[in-house]
């Protein structure tokens, strides 16, 4: 099927990656800031039981663990077996007590009423089937919980590049969206309280953070 093509040819571009990821300059100049940026918009308190979906090499998974102070429940899922154990290794038995990982897709996450928040940082792009995904995460939330999503946004003719060349460079590259297109992925899948932010993250990179909230 195509969807496991698809997350077939993610893994094996992030298994081949993982051991240097975090030195990329990408990460460093643009994915580590536009994590922050989300991890400020989120109310947590301690107890709180949070997803990471497409959590990389995790760490803004154990930022939020730390955040939350040992409390609560803290998951980071991903596809790449080898962004997992990258991941694995950032964490500190003594105080990430809370912190789990797991090597899985979004389109096999199956809970119910279980978190507070989901958050997704720079993996929009990679989701095959967006609107099963957005449903998924729905079902996975509390009442009133919180989904949070960033990724480049192509209300910008720069993203828009960005974008047409990865569909076609890139095997595990599967299309980000615009703002409009991204609140109708959250619309029809059933969230409320939506609210799309665009943000000039740096000269060249142009994002936008989507949340929506379940009824």
């Amino acid at each position: 099927m195509e969807k496991e093509r698809r997350e077939k040819y993610i893994a094996d571009e992030f298994n081949r990656t993982a051991e240097g990821y975090d030195k990329s300059q990408l990460v460093k100049s643009f994915q580590r800031r536009a994590q922050k940026l989300v991890l400020s918009k989120m109310k947590m308190d301690e107890g709180m039981s949070i997803l990471d979906l497409g959590c990389g090499t995790g760490q803004a998974t154990i930022d939020i663990g730390r955040m939350l102070r040992g409390t609560g429940e803290v998951i980071g899922f991903d596809l790449s077996e080898k962004m997992i154990d990258q991941a694995i290794k950032k964490v500190d038995d003594t105080i990430d007590t809370n912190i789990t990982f797991e090597t899985m897709s979004g389109s096999s996450l199956d809970n119910e009423d279980r978190f507070d928040y989901v958050i997704s940082t720079n993996a929009f792009h990679h989701f095959y089937n967006k609107e099963d995904i957005f449903l998924r995460v729905n079902r996975a939330l509390k009442s009133r919980g919180i989904f949070i999503i960033q990724d480049i946004c192509d209300d910008f003719l720069l993203m828009r590049l960005v974008d047409y060349t990865g569909k076609f460079g890139e095997k595990a590259h599967v299309g980000s969206a615009t703002s409009k297109r991204l609140r109708e992925i959250f619309q029809a899948t059933g969230y409320e309280d939506i609210t799309i932010e665009k943000v000039n993250l740096t000269w060249f990179w142009k994002i936008m953070i989507g949340q929506g909230k379940k009824v």
